[in-house]
């Protein structure tokens, strides 16, 4: 059977931030443990992307004089995605990657605060990244979530995220949201053994992230809407030593450049 690239949109953890992004594998003691079967928060439908590339600043001189002005290189703003994706929840094992992606959407804003965080305390959110639609589109594209906002419409129906949904899991996936063993697994950019992140000496584990023992009866007891639209703006932001050290507009413009960065550039 002939393998095909996967390229459908998804949001994921950068190498070896897994375990800090995710949480631990367990969909019984962690809500948005569904995302690591398919490699961060997989779109499955289309989704609507508006880009926006061309905010150039320009320095502007006036000479005496002179009928025109005179202008000079400033900077390039960092491009942005606004990105609206759907999703849809046709029974519970679906609604639960739906109630998963949500849950992840709260949480991936948040810096690590107050005194339960101990070490982690004041870091920042991660920066993730986005792949859709091949390695000249968007591969692997560092980004950082600036916005997320969804409605929870009346006129649609609200599915059980029952406990069928964490139980009856096994390795296809929840339903729709899964990577369908024709395509390969999206850009997962591990190398062996890199699941914890070292961050300011602090190793990211599934001893320091103990979520709550149990959530079947909380998830049981949620619904979310059959369909809904999640919209998100996400800000391109690179490595800086990797732009100072790497970049080459030369190698950019030919294409070539993709094949020398373990990053995506827009």
């Amino acid at each position: 059977m002939t393998v095909k690239k996967d390229f459908r949109a998804r949001i994921q953890a950068k190498p070896g931030s897994k375990n800090r992004v995710y949480g631990n594998k367990n969909p019984v003691t962690n809500l948005i443990a569904p995302l690591w079967q398919t490699n961060g928060m997989l779109m499955p439908y289309t989704p609507a992307i508006q880009v926006t590339h061309t905010s150039v600043e320009y320095a502007q001189y006036s000479l005496p004089q002179t009928p025109f002005d005179y202008f000079a290189f400033s900077k390039r703003n960092s491009p942005m995605l606004s990105v609206t994706a759907t999703y849809t929840a046709q029974n519970q094992a679906e609604a639960r990657y739906v109630l998963a992606v949500l849950h992840f959407l709260r949480a991936i804003t948040m810096n690590y605060y107050g005194r339960q965080n101990g070490e982690l305390r004041g870091i920042n959110p991660p920066t993730l990244l986005f792949s859709a639609y091949g390695p000249y589109m968007y591969d692997r594209v560092p980004m950082l979530i600036r916005n997320v906002s969804f409605g929870l419409d009346q006129d649609v129906d609200y599915v059980s995220c029952g406990t069928s949904g964490v139980e009856n899991v096994n390795d296809t996936g929840y339903g729709m949201y899964s990577n369908s063993p024709e395509y390969s697994a999206q850009t997962d950019l591990d190398v062996s053994g890199a699941e914890a992140a070292m961050i300011g000496g602090t190793t990211f584990s599934d001893k320091q992230i103990n979520p709550p023992a149990h959530l079947e009866d909380k998830i049981a007891q949620s619904y979310v809407p059959s369909v809904v639209a999640m919209f998100m703006e996400l800000v391109y932001a690179p490595t800086p030593a990797k732009m100072r050290d790497e970049f080459d507009l030369e190698k950019f413009k030919s294409g070539q450049y993709i094949n020398d960065t373990d990053e995506g550039i827009i």
